[in-house]
């Protein structure tokens, strides 16, 4: 009875070294776990925050570029020259190359926004780029007659028309989309 006794608690002894040798591997393991866990979290947490940084600056770059486009066509299409001021066809080369400047970065990076504002941004191209080339290509006509001349200021009034109503809106609505990709309040930005 003794040895039986003895073997009983021998086994106890065993059970409970064993029980607490696996909940101690198991401890580790967990702990383990947790570590590699929480540095996956880490590491999606920085490559998104990179992400949405490279966006940022995708975004400001691109506002950028469409400022200085726009005010390029504005310069092209004002009825009013000032002395001093370059050529109208110097100024269509200028707008026309900063339009060119906009899509290209913009068509390089697309990836980085909707494909809702994919179009708008586009379209927007299109808009200024559209009523420009109207206008610009009068200028390659040194001698024009009287019907070319009255077509030439149509075209003229056109891209000034376009610049100064058409722009404004398309613009306001894409800085809206801009702000909403950035997370800034549309309702407090002015």
């Amino acid at each position: 009875m003794v040895a039986f006794g003895g073997n009983a608690a021998l086994l106890l002894v065993l059970g409970l070294l064993g029980r607490s040798l696996l909940s101690n591997v198991l401890t580790k393991d967990l702990e383990t776990f947790k570590g590699k866990l929480q540095l996956a979290a880490i590491e999606h947490e920085i490559r998104y925050s990179k992400l949405h940084e490279k966006r940022a600056e995708t975004v400001a770059e691109l506002y950028r570029l469409l400022a200085i486009a726009v005010r390029e066509a504005e310069s092209f299409a004002s009825p009013v020259t000032f002395s001093g001021e370059p050529e109208k066809w110097e100024k269509y080369r200028v707008a026309m190359n900063s339009i060119v400047d906009y899509y290209r970065y913009f068509d390089e990076r697309r990836i980085y926004v909707s494909a809702d504002l994919c179009k708008g941004l586009h379209d927007f191209a299109e808009k200024l780029r559209t009523p420009l080339i109207g206008f610009g290509v009068y200028l390659q006509i040194e001698y024009p007659n009287d019907n070319t001349a009255k077509d030439k200021m149509k075209a003229w009034t056109a891209a000034w028309d376009s610049v100064q109503k058409d722009i404004p809106p398309l613009r306001a609505a894409l800085e809206i989309e801009f702000r909403q990709l950035l997370g800034v309040s549309v309702a407090t930005a002015t």
